[in-house]
């Protein structure tokens, strides 16, 4: 259980987040670390729209300048 009250899940696809429709008062979603980066923009798109929590939602959404 986090500090928040919520119990985390771990996510690796868009699909796994339906799961949470319903219990996203007591679960929180946490993206799996070998998720591409263009998976977790989804994931985190689709969260956002289903109203779940997300433990890292900007973990590998950092952009790179060019040097």
């Amino acid at each position: 259980m986090l500090p928040r009250g919520f119990w985390k899940f771990l996510v690796h696809n868009v699909k796994e987040l339906e799961v949470l429709l319903m219990c996203n008062k007591s679960y929180c979603a946490e993206i799996a670390h070998n998720v591409s980066s263009k998976n977790q923009k989804a994931i985190v798109e689709r969260a956002a729209q289903l109203a779940i929590r997300i433990t890292n939602p900007n973990a590998r959404l950092c952009s790179k300048e060019n040097e």
